[in-house]
């Protein structure tokens, strides 16, 4: 990406003034704009154009583009398509040449729609224009507290953060959003692209790579458009170690179709993106709630430095139902070193087995385990840990804590990567008690399991990649 791009699409997620095309009394979008501007602190303008009234949602509005302030730099069109490209002429004899379109009725529609997006694109790249959509819904940007968001269904609290979320479909990403911020994953940018007229999924994607505040980016994917493209976007990002985990629908024929009737995406031949995924170390996905455990982990934890997962729990009913997760994700449990069992051995009691998983069983924390724990963390054989967590109740559960503690104080130095087994219910105290020492946690094992394979496999690729690329010298 050339400095003009990067410092445009700069200024197009962080708007000054922003002015709305189409803003109207007898639909919600420009009451979900302002409603987001105000929810992430907007301090800019916010200029609704209607000429036939006087105020919307209690802000002034203008009769006219030609009416504008001149230090407006950000326009929003949500009239009907077949007026919108003129809307955009209109704009950009203003000078606001950054515009989302959220209007519909192009490519998504078939024959005719295609030929009037070719029409709006066209225009916008001979101008200059950077557009986004049309057909989405707009993006939101909590570090720079800014929003031009036409939907709805963010419902939790926004805050910045390290994840990017790139959407093609306005309510699947909405969701995605949504759940990100319900386990308190903070957000960098969220985007809506839609049809992708001119702005494309390549583009928002290297940007948030090369924006110096992602660590992760998301996505829920129809189809790409440019692949080759992908291919230099997916080793740029795994130079910086920044992991992309996308949903990708369309593993079924129905999905296909369903895909390229909503944004006339180019879904592609699923089997060969999945290899393609897998080649260039893009994390699949199938489920948003997958999306976020993934992210979450990843922006808590670093990548391990080999693929050998070790677990502790104080049942081995458990240590059974980790161990066939660990199989069916094909998570490698490696065997404990003998310098580890003799160790164990010593400190635990005589009934229980020094193995991974590590059962200290019951009896374990009437035992010297915070020195059982540590032999096992410093196993050179395992490379990632699983440790026990207890949700603690309340401040006073000090069993709780203490055995809480163990882990907390490893996570925090960074010693391994770790993802806690939680052994009871969380309730309210447990969760900010977590969150307050920068844990990620997940309450189901096989979402738990699913989420550590990704965190070891990604591992591989990166250090896979690193291998060819010292053998190339």
């Amino acid at each position: 990406m050339d400095s003009h791009t990067l410092e445009r699409m700069k200024q197009s997620f962080n708007p000054k003034h922003i002015a709305v095309v189409g803003a109207s009394t007898r639909n919600a979008w420009f009451k979900h704009i302002a409603l987001y501007c105000n929810r992430v602190g907007f301090k800019g303008g916010i200029y609704p154009v209607n000429p036939n009234h006087s105020e919307i949602c209690g802000i002034k509005t203008c009769k006219s583009i030609a009416k504008l302030p001149f230090d407006i730099d950000f326009g929003v069109v949500i009239v009907n398509h077949k007026v919108a490209l003129n809307a955009v002429k209109n704009l950009n004899k203003r000078g606001i040449k950054n515009i989302v379109l959220i209007s519909s009725g192009y490519a998504e529609t078939g024959r005719e729609g295609r030929a009037e997006q070719g029409l709006l694109q066209k225009y916008c790249k001979e101008n200059d224009i950077f557009l986004i959509g049309p057909n989405c819904i707009g993006f939101i940007n909590p570090d720079k507290k800014t929003s031009v968001f036409a939907g709805r269904a963010v419902e939790e609290k926004i805050i910045p953060g390290k994840i990017g979320v790139i959407g093609q479909s306005g309510a699947g990403s909405e969701l995605t959003a949504n759940a990100l911020l319900g386990k308190s994953l903070g957000i960098s940018l969220y985007v809506s692209t839609g049809n992708e007229a001119v702005l494309t999924i390549e583009d928002f994607m290297e940007y948030l790579i090369l924006d110096n505040t992602t660590e992760v980016i998301t996505g829920f994917v129809e189809g790409f458009r440019d692949i080759p493209r992908l291919r230099k976007l997916a080793l740029m990002a795994a130079k910086r170690k920044i992991p992309l985990i996308f949903i990708k629908v369309g593993r079924s024929k129905e999905g296909v179709r369903v895909a390229g009737s909503h944004t006339g995406a180019l879904t592609g031949n699923d089997m060969v993106i999945d290899g393609f995924f897998k080649q260039f170390g893009i994390i699949r996905v199938d489920t948003i709630e997958e999306l976020v455990d993934t992210a979450g982990i990843f922006t808590h934890c670093p990548i391990p430095k080999g693929d050998g997962l070790g677990i502790y729990t104080i049942s081995g009913g458990m240590c059974g139902i980790f161990a066939d997760l660990c199989s069916k994700y094909k998570i490698k449990l490696p065997s404990l070193a003998s310098e580890t069992v003799t160790k164990l051995k010593s400190i635990l009691p005589e009934f229980a087995i020094p193995d991974n998983p590590l059962d200290i069983t019951g009896a374990g924390p009437q035992t010297k385990i915070d020195e059982a724990i540590e032999i096992f963390i410093r196993d050179k054989n395992i490379d990632i840990i699983s440790p026990l967590c207890i949700p603690p109740k309340d401040s006073n559960d000090t069993f709780a804590n203490n055995i809480n503690k163990l882990f907390i104080d490893n996570h925090t130095r960074a010693v391994k990567p770790m993802v806690p087994n939680t052994f009871t219910e969380m309730n309210d105290y447990a969760r900010n008690y977590f969150k307050e020492n920068n844990v990620y946690y997940i309450e189901q094992p096989e979402e738990k399991f699913k989420a550590i394979s990704h965190l070891i496999t990604y591992g591989k690729f990166l250090r896979r990649l690193n291998n060819q690329q010292t053998e190339r010298g």
